[in-house]
């Protein structure tokens, strides 16, 4: 079974190196696998980083 990749993308790419065709997978509704090789992928969100909340 292929492990879940975290992304913080709404569409992903996979062709598993070139190995299948490149496909696009629409992630909007949290999760989504690839038809070809069975790669899940997951978004998450983006983690924030304390020096982008800096004080004004």
């Amino acid at each position: 079974m292929a492990s879940e990749i975290k992304v913080t993308e709404d569409v992903v790419s996979c062709s598993d190196n070139g190995q299948h065709p490149l496909v696009y997978i629409n992630l909007k509704s949290g999760r989504g696998q690839c038809q070809y090789c069975g790669q899940v992928f997951v978004r998450v969100e983006p983690e924030s980083n304390p020096e982008d909340q800096q004080a004004a």
